[in-house]
């Protein structure tokens, strides 16, 4: 019961997150604005203080809020090319990169075959609804909020990814992906950038756009060979970036 509660609390946390992104990003609270108390967060989302505080020391991290001692936490400028330029060194350096295509190829394919034998018709209906959304985000750009972009495709994938996840039906699969979510959230983030400066923009990323379309109906029609393909190709178009472009902000 206890990893339950501990799930659940990240999930909210997540979603106070991406709420308060909306937020920021829909104009409702401006460069300079100051966000209401935790407290009075806490009561508008439904959740406790801690859940807020971690959601704001996210975007506190993220370089989109800033908290200032006796003052309170302010919408700052958000400087999108040099977070990403941040985030290269720290894939560099670390390794992640490299450790996060692991990881989703061999634990995503495995919940993929999972998901083939234990799926219901609401989970695949749930998948294939993300697979559309997903190709929606991509091709909704007209050339202006780049940014914003970016974040609603990265979503949509991580959302996709985290739904084959569920439908293995395997609870600590599920519980594997919570706790790697964060460093797969902000990999897709990053790579998506990273296509976006060299081509998204001319929209020449067929199989990019297409794959998660074509995972779902592997799925669907049982074909884990095909799947493993389609898996395959999309962890190979990440892995091919050229890392040295300059990232469009």
């Amino acid at each position: 019961m206890e990893e339950n509660m501990r799930i659940k609390k990240v999930s909210a946390s997540e979603m106070v997150c991406e709420a308060l992104q909306m937020q920021i990003s829909s104009g409702e609270w401006k460069v300079g604005d100051r966000l209401p108390s935790e407290s009075d967060l806490a009561k508008t989302f439904g959740v406790n203080r801690l859940t807020v505080r971690m959601a704001l020391q996210k975007l506190n991290a993220l370089g989109v809020l800033e908290t200032r001692t006796g003052s309170g936490t302010y919408v700052i400028a958000f400087d999108f090319e040099s977070y990403l330029q941040s985030a290269s060194r720290f894939y560099e350096q670390t390794g992640l990169l490299d450790a996060v295509c692991e990881f989703r190829n061999h634990m995503e394919i495995e919940c993929a075959r999972l998901a083939m034998e234990r799926a219901t018709e609401e989970d695949l209906e749930t998948l294939k609804d993300l697979a559309v959304q997903h190709r929606v985000e991509w091709e909704d750009h007209d050339g202006t909020n780049h940014e914003n972009w970016c974040r609603r495709v990265a979503l949509a994938d991580l959302k996709f990814h985290e739904q084959v996840c569920r439908m293995s039906h395997n609870p600590l699969f599920t519980y594997a992906f919570a706790v790697a979510r964060e460093p797969t959230h902000e990999y897709i983030l990053f790579c998506v950038s990273k296509w976006s400066a060299g081509a998204a923009q001319k929209f020449t990323l067929d199989h990019r756009r297409d794959v998660h379309y074509s995972i779902y109906e592997a799925i669907k029609e049982k074909d884990f060979e095909g799947c493993k393909k389609d898996y395959a190709a999309m962890i190979e178009s990440y892995t091919n970036i050229d890392w040295s472009m300059p990232v469009v902000g």
